[in-house]
Formats: structure tokens, sequence, C-alpha cells
């Protein structure tokens, strides 16, 4: 077989190229310091190497999303920290005005405090976190959440969204908590009943809040709100007390209707006062709506006992006090022609001692202090009211005028109110301090499995793509050997000359 020079040139001359190639690709892959670098190299490795790159991706978002989470939950538990020492302070001072011995000049001086108290947790609930948004404000993080209108009112206008980040494989933290349940969205009173003294009470008597003793009972009369009356019999007789409920019969209108005064002793009492006490027949009355010629005006029925000639007019945006036979309602909102209200009567007149504990349907009250003829009391079911608004009825009940036991009764009722609606405040302020606590917790426990993952899946890649440095240096060094010779080879050729040989 013959072999051209040609042949032995192209031979040569691949064996170097192929060479150099070699040299060439094991030099970048000392460069990278990898041993995968395109998927020809290992192409199992090259879809396992993808794989965890795309998880470790993933992961490093979780993660960034947990230093977000973190820090805004930091900043917030931060925040109701400093709400729960300011309203401690208002609890400290609401406490204080119950020591007897203060004068107008000292209830001055806390209602300023409470003032500037209430003005700083306006700021504190309109917090900006470092990125300018407001944190209590839900998703409308651009919106101010709380505004104090002219009458000195807060109102709320962010919405009730909570705003959440994925920190892991199914796993959701919250970042914010809206400031409508936070402060707004809170129960008057002890969340069951809120206790207020008659607006026309002479008498030094106070009302405790209502306990209820008896759920199941206390469940079949929900929605009543009851008024303990007094009446004094006669003269030289003791003081009685009476209970009442007034409920919604048949209601389709907007009207508030209270039951304020029941004057025992007027002559026509019996014409609208029920006969018998619960559960015996007869224990109640119907309050009925009528519409008069003209529009917005009522005439109003107590067990068919009309108001007329005086009419209740709903045109006015006031208050207005109805008298039918010895018995007022107070009356408030628009009414519909036919609404029924239906007053019961639960406990007969009962005369009266000091301290006197007051049990009925399941719930129980003490009237401390000395009632007299004509003065009332309410247990009204308790309502949704914010806490701006309750640090602000404190402050209008020490500016009442006068300090003698008919103002102090009321003061103190109001005042004992005012502290156990705090009291709910700074629970809810503080349950929702442990739910942030719980979810940097979360956090905290996501960031360690995020951390661990991390490390697991990058020594994972090293095993699979990166180089084995001692074995990629002797591996060159024989490819550098290899070349060598092909060069030296391919120059022994070049010189190959038939005629070097004719001599």
């Amino acid at each position: 077989m013959r072999i051209s020079t040609q042949t032995f040139y192209q031979r040569s001359t691949s064996g170097i190229l192929n060479a150099q190639a070699k040299t060439s690709e094991l030099n970048v892959h000392l460069t990278e310091g990898k041993r995968v670098i395109h998927a020809a190299d290992d192409p199992v490795a090259a879809a396992s190497i993808q794989r965890l790159q795309k998880s470790v991706a993933v992961n490093t978002q979780y993660l960034q999303n947990i230093d977000v989470a973190d820090a805004a939950n930091s900043q917030e538990e931060s925040t109701l920290a400093q709400m729960v020492n300011l309203l401690q302070r208002t609890r400290e001072l609401l406490v204080s005005t119950g020591d007897g011995s203060y004068n107008l000049q000292n209830y001055e001086t806390i209602a300023t405090e409470l003032e500037q108290l209430k003005g700083e947790l306006v700021g504190l609930a309109n917090t900006k976190d470092g990125n300018s948004e407001y944190i209590f404000s839900g998703y409308d993080v651009d919106t101010k959440p709380f505004q104090v209108n002219e009458f000195g009112s807060v109102k709320y206008l962010g919405d009730r969204g909570l705003r959440e980040v994925q920190v892991g494989p199914g796993v959701e933290a919250g970042i914010n908590d809206n400031g409508f349940d936070l402060l707004m969205n809170l129960k008057n009173g002890n969340s069951s009943f809120v206790s207020t003294v008659g607006s026309s009470n002479k008498g030094t008597g106070v009302i405790d809040q209502a306990v209820i003793f008896d759920p199941n009972t206390s469940k079949n009369f929900t929605g009543e709100e009851y008024s303990v009356h007094f009446t004094k019999p006669g003269v030289g007789l003791p003081v009685q007390y009476s209970v009442y409920s007034i409920e919604q019969a048949t209601v389709t209108g907007s009207a508030k209707v209270k039951l304020t005064g029941v004057d025992l002793n007027d002559v026509n009492i019996g014409n609208v006062n029920p006969a018998n006490v619960f559960p015996t027949a007869g224990n109640s009355v119907n309050v009925q709506f009528f519409a008069t010629a003209t529009a917005g005006e009522f005439e109003i029925q107590i067990n068919g006992q009309s108001s007329l000639p005086t009419i209740y007019d709903a045109n006015i945006a006031t208050t207005q006090t109805i008298t039918i036979d010895g018995m007022s309602l107070e009356v408030e909102g628009v009414p519909v022609a036919t609404d029924t209200y239906k007053i019961n009567k639960y406990i007969a007149p009962t005369q009266y001692s000091e301290n006197q504990s007051i049990e009925l349907n399941g719930l129980r009250t003490q009237i401390k202090g000395q009632p007299i003829d004509k003065d009332y009391f309410t247990l009204s079911p308790s309502a949704n009211k914010d806490i701006f608004a309750t640090i602000q009825g404190a402050i209008d009940t020490l500016r009442i005028p006068g300090t003698t036991d008919v103002e102090e009764a009321v003061r103190l009722t109001q005042m004992n109110m005012a502290q156990i609606e705090l009291d709910n405040a700074l629970n809810n302020i503080v349950n929702t301090r442990s739910k942030v606590g719980a979810r940097m917790n979360t956090l905290s426990n996501q960031k360690e499995i995020g951390q661990d993952f991390k490390l697991v899946a990058q020594t994972s890649m090293s095993r699979l793509e990166d180089l084995d440095m001692a074995k990629a240096i002797s591996d060159l060094k024989i490819q550098q050997t290899a070349l060598e010779v092909a060069q030296q080879t391919f120059v022994q050729l070049q010189r190959l000359n038939l005629f070097d040989l004719l001599r």
C-alpha cells in the first residue's frame, strides 16, 4: 500500500490540531475551576446542575422575601410595643381619677395629657416603613390610614387587607396588620354590655359592668337593652328599682329607640306598663311608629296609647324624647311606618339597698350609691368602638363641669367603662403583637431551612461540576506532552526527502 506525503501531512496536522483543542479545553476548565461547563461535558450531570440552579434561585428569592418580611414585622412589633406603653400610661391616668380627691383643675390636667397621648397614638398608627409605605393601611399602603376630622373623631381610610409574601414552599408569612382590626374594630364596654348613667339622673348612684354568669341563659336574650329604673313610692318609703328591656320586634327603619324613663307614680302608668313580669303572659307591650300626613313625622304608640299631639320629627337630626303616660322613649334616626319595638318587664318594683346586686337573664350587675326617684341606668349590648373614641370620651367626661356627688357618680361610671374599653384595646394590641412574634419565629425557622437547603444544594452542585484540580493538571501535562510530540513528529516529517537518501 502506498502512503503519500500529503497523507502524512494531513494526519500530522490533524493530530496537532486535536491536541491543541484538548489542551485549550483543559486550560478553560482549569481557569473556570469547573468540570462541567457545557452540557456535552457530562449530559447527566448538566441536567442535574440545571435543576439545582433553578431550586437555588427560588430558594434565594425566599430568603430575600424573609429579609423583607422580617424587617416589616420587626418594625410593626416595635410600633406595637410603643402603643402598649402609651396605653398603659393612659390607663394609669384613668385609674388615678378614681382617687376621689381631685378637683376640676386636676381633671383638666389629666384631660390635657390624654389629648397629647391620643395625638401620639394617631402618630404611631400612621407609622411608615423604609419605603415610605404606611404599615397599618392594609393593601392601600400609600393612603394615610388614620385621619382626624374637624370634630376630633378619628377615621380609618385604609383597607382590611393582610399583605403576605411566600417564604418557603407552600409557606406564606404576613408582613402587616391592618389598623381597622387593630384599633377601630373593638367592642365597647366589657365586650358584652356597656353600662351608662341616665343623662337626667340627680342621685349619686353608680352602676357596675354587667357580667354574664350564665351564657346559656343569656344567649336567649341577645339584642335586648336593659334599663334599671328607680321610683320612690311615697314619702318616707325606701326607693325601689325595677328592670325593663327594649328590643326590636319588626323593624326596617334605622331609628334607635331607648327606654329612658318609667315613672311608676304617674296616674296613667298602667296604660303602658306591662302588667306582669317575664315569663308570665302580659310581661311585654309594643311600641309602634305610624306615619302622619307630614313626611318624616311619626306618631308613636305604646300599648295603643298615642303620643299625639306630640310627634317624632325625623327631619330633625337630634335625639328627641317622647313621653306617654309616664313612660319615656329617647328616639333618633329615621323609622319606617309600622316599625315595632317591644318593652319587656323583668323585675317588678323591688326595694333597693346600698351595693344592690341585680341578676336577670344570666347576667349580673351592681348599683352603688344612692339613686333617687326617676333615676335610671342602662345596660346596652356592646357595639364596635375605636380606641380613639374611648380616649376622647374619657377626656369629655373629665371636663364635665361640677364636682358634686351627682357629677362624680356620672364621672365614676363612665371612667370605669373607659378603663374596661382601654383594657380591651390593650389586650387586642398585645394579642396582635404575639401574632407578629409568631410570624417572626416562622421567618426565623424558614430562614434556617432555606440556608440549610442552600448549603446542601451548593454542595451537590460542587460535587457535580467542580473540577478535580490535581487530576486536571495531570491531564493537562499529559496533553501538553502529546502536543509537543505531535509537533516534533510533524517537523521530522517535513525533513524527509528521497534525495537525502541517494548519495
